[in-house]
């Protein structure tokens, strides 16, 4: 662990590095471009989680419950950390092959496996007890959801369940097609009221009952196109979110939607192509695409308010927005950068880490956090003096 290290602005020369999701694997990032005035920028704290990954897919986003972080890697081995220091308070064991964060509310915690096991955990003063375990047919790459008595899970085979908070047990499923050919991720579900909302890799985002899963509504945000399976793809994949009874969501290769929740009829759509998250305040969207653009959309028309391109290529998260006026993302080589949301005008840079950051940045407090490729977990924020 590193307490309280100061890490000035960075200029350096990019290096070629591969992603399964890129059009174009062979085309190098954007090198890094002076910023006059930068923000002088902090590493409070940096510690190894131990969840490094294999694979690019892979997302293993802490979760973070008032001043306690809990991570977990891909042998199961969960650590509470404390948000305020970076130090490990305990480590449990679940034994699972994690390839996704963790979810937790109330003092629960949900830990899923490429297998398709989901247990769900107690939180101890200072370990785990399960309370419950269960297996479904698929694997599990999205977060599970937690809501009220429910618990909502999405697995790659293109099936949605419900199942009982208390012990665990089905209380519906629904199965839909999965093409030949899809990305290797899922979004989550999005509860909103009596409804439980998904998107699916056939370019389809579909209203459930939460008590019984029967369709309320279903809209195509995107149609496939093209000859080839690639050209074709059109999953949601990047997480779509909720704000004022409008859903807005994107597709690869596809297409951006605000779409009402309560009867899925669509507001706008737009050309875009994109399998990150999406950020808002009340004016615009926020949302990196497949070539490493950062845009700002008008929530209300679907009209672009600015483009940033200066980390084109260098296979950035999804944005943070922090403080209600910057952006935050981490890109290919541990760099993570802040931007002005007004004119998304590059402020300043700092480099936590030499590896490739996947998961989008959280925040705590008036400090972002970050997670790379090889499990370092870091605490950022801007210097005041």
């Amino acid at each position: 662990m590193l307490n309280r290290v100061l890490i000035l602005v960075i200029i350096g020369a990019s290096l070629l590095q591969q992603a399964c999701t890129d059009k174009d694997n062979s085309e190098p990032p954007a090198p890094l471009t002076k910023i006059d005035a930068p923000l002088y920028l902090v590493v409070d704290w940096r510690t190894d989680t131990g969840a490094g990954i294999e694979n690019a897919s892979y997302n293993m986003q802490p979760l973070l419950i008032q001043d306690q972080i809990f991570s977990i890697d891909t042998e199961g081995e969960v650590q509470s950390i404390n948000a305020k220091n970076g130090r490990v308070t305990w480590y449990a064991f679940t034994r699972l092959q994690a390839i996704t964060g963790l979810s937790g509310q109330d003092g629960v915690l949900i830990a899923s496996s490429r297998n398709g096991d989901l247990n769900a955990y107690d939180i101890l003063e200072n370990n785990l007890r399960q309370r419950w375990s269960i297996r479904l047919n698929g694997e599990i790459r999205a977060v599970p959801v937690i809501s009220d008595a429910q618990v909502f899970v999405r697995t790659v085979d293109g099936k949605l369940s419900a199942l009982s908070m208390l012990d665990g047990s089905i209380q519906w499923t629904i199965s839909r097609r999965v093409p030949a050919l899809s990305l290797t991720g899922n979004s989550r579900p999005l509860v909103q009221g009596d409804l439980v909302i998904a998107g699916f890799d056939d370019g389809k985002i579909t209203a459930f009952s939460r008590s019984d899963g029967q369709t309320v509504w279903n809209t195509t945000v995107s149609n496939p196109a093209g000859r080839t399976e690639i050209e074709r793809l059109v999953d949601l994949d990047g997480q779509f979110i909720l704000k004022d009874g409008i859903i807005y969501i994107s597709s690869y290769q596809g297409r951006l939607a605000a779409i009402q929740a309560i009867d899925g009829n669509v507001l706008w759509s737009r050309k875009f192509s994109s399998y990150q998250s999406i950020v808002a305040d009340e004016e615009a969207l926020y949302l990196s695409n497949d070539s490493s653009h950062i845009w700002s959309i008008d929530r209300r028309t679907g009209s672009a308010f600015w483009k940033q391109e200066v980390l084109h290529a260098r296979k950035i998260t999804a944005p943070l927005l922090i403080d209600n006026n910057m952006l935050v993302v981490a890109d290919l080589e541990g760099y993570v950068h802040w931007f002005d949301k007004s004119d998304g005008s590059l402020l300043g840079r700092v480099r936590p880490s030499e590896a490739r950051h996947i998961a989008q940045p959280l925040v705590w407090q008036d400090r972002v956090l970050v997670i790379d490729s090889e499990g370092m977990l870091s605490s950022l924020g801007i210097y005041t003096p």
